[in-house]
């Protein structure tokens, strides 16, 4: 595994949350894009956390510095952020999207039965076979999701239940 990638993995350093910003601003700049407080706020936000936030889990943290802000600012301003890659946008089975600052090459495990979302190092899946018909496009990026479910507890009874019986 990577370890610069592996350390990033364990947490989120001051340094790896600067060097976000400082990119969103380059970028905002870039492309002549104001960048008030409340889009700062909700980049900084996904910047600092690793739990793959919703829209709405964002709305709520940024009601807490902005309480006039609207549910639709939120919306309107991650679409913006994913569009210009400055983060990715994870669509979840249930059809609620979770956003990612981390735009360093990585997979994700996805577990449907918890909603959690955990990185997965590119490594740890190898090498991707790139069908013929990619060749036709300009490839943007790679993302593999792994959909992923808790295995169901077995009782203490089926446990017992499906030992042999020795005689």
């Amino acid at each position: 595994m990577n370890n610069n990638y592996q350390q990033k993995m364990k947490t989120i350093t001051r340094e790896i949350i600067h060097d976000r910003i400082h990119n969103f601003r380059e970028v905002m700049k870039s492309k002549n894009l104001p960048i008030t407080p409340q889009k700062l706020g909700i980049f900084q936000f996904l910047s600092s956390t690793k739990n793959h936030p919703s829209a709405h889990d964002i709305y709520t943290r940024m009601q807490t510095y902005f309480p006039s802000i609207s549910f639709a600012t939120i919306y309107k301003n991650l679409k913006k952020f994913a569009d210009l890659k400055l983060i990715r946008s994870i669509e979840m089975k249930n059809g609620i999207a979770r956003y990612d600052a981390d735009m360093d090459p990585h997979h994700h495990i996805i577990n449907l039965t918890t909603n959690e979302i955990t990185d997965l190092d590119t490594q740890e899946v190898g090498e991707v076979h790139i069908p013929k018909d990619i060749s036709k496009y300009e490839l943007d990026s790679i993302s593999i999701n792994f959909f992923v479910k808790n295995k169901p507890k077995v009782s203490r009874y089926e446990q017992l239940r499906r030992q042999p019986i020795i005689n």
